[in-house]
């Protein structure tokens, strides 16, 4: 529930500004008792309120009774001052902000989007990250592989069947596109995915001209995988692209292959 306090006052000062729209004018005392404040505090609380002109005092009564201002102007006041605030709030974090970039803003990055994944570990350390932006997904996973995506799954083959079993709620659409040519190891991936196919809403197909490596996630992030050259079934590293038009491009291409392959076989 909305309160004054949202707009600045404190929770004193809501219990008395609302204590005097219920009696309209009221002692200290009075105020006090019909508020909950205790007396030790009211005057306080009083005066705060009465220097932002949210009550008035008449001076020459004794004891002095308070009255408040209409409620609509109180709202309006309130809301100006909470404005002001957030203006001064805006222009410091602009000033700091500037005060980064003139920092921080002239040094190269070292490595942009590319992730570097030669290494044992680097290739785990991605994939791991990698299956994780997979269960981060709302909308639709697409996976198109060879052998390079076969050995990058294949280390990390229990967060993958994880990830493979947290969908049998159907929440997420996952299709994995797959060379026609894998064998070797990437027969343990694809004995997987036949599994997986019966238990969840994943479905994986093959197709002969497959022969490169990217993850697209809710038509927003793409990873295109990086082959060695000098070890055609390892990757060298993956780029991170979400330039919309190319996205777009490369989602047109795969419903083309998608629609011209193949179920995945009952044995390769």
């Amino acid at each position: 529930m909305v309160s004054l306090r949202d707009l600045g006052l404190s929770s004193y000062e809501e219990r008395v500004y609302r204590a005097l729209l219920n009696v309209r004018t009221a002692t200290a005392e009075e105020l006090s008792n019909e508020s909950g404040v205790p007396m030790g505090r009211i005057y306080d609380v009083l005066n705060g309120l009465e220097s932002r002109d949210f009550v008035h005092c008449n001076p020459e009564s004794h004891p002095r009774v308070y009255s408040p201002i209409d409620s609509e102007m109180a709202i309006d006041r309130l809301l100006r001052n909470r404005k002001r605030d957030l203006e001064i709030e805006r222009t410091r974090y602009e000033n700091v902000a500037a005060e980064l970039h003139s920092q921080l803003g002239n040094q190269p990055p070292t490595d942009g989007r590319f992730w570097e994944t030669r290494s044992h570990d680097t290739e785990i350390e991605f994939v791991h990250a990698q299956i994780e932006r997979f269960s981060d997904a709302t909308d639709e996973v697409l996976i198109v592989g060879d052998s390079v995506l076969a050995h990058q799954f294949l280390n990390v083959t229990e967060p993958l069947q994880s990830w493979l079993d947290s969908l049998e709620n159907g929440s997420i659409d996952v299709q994995i596109l797959l060379s026609e040519g894998l064998s070797g190891e990437g027969e343990q991936l694809l004995e997987l995915l036949r599994d997986t196919d019966q238990t969840t809403p994943v479905e994986t197909r093959i197709h002969s001209a497959v022969t490169a490596n990217f993850d697209l996630i809710d038509q927003r992030d793409l990873y295109l995988y990086v082959t060695d050259p000098f070890a055609r079934s390892r990757p060298l590293g993956t780029i991170h692209i979400n330039e919309n038009i190319l996205i777009e491009e490369l989602k047109d291409e795969f419903t083309r292959y998608w629609r011209e392959a193949e179920p995945l076989p009952e044995t390769m």
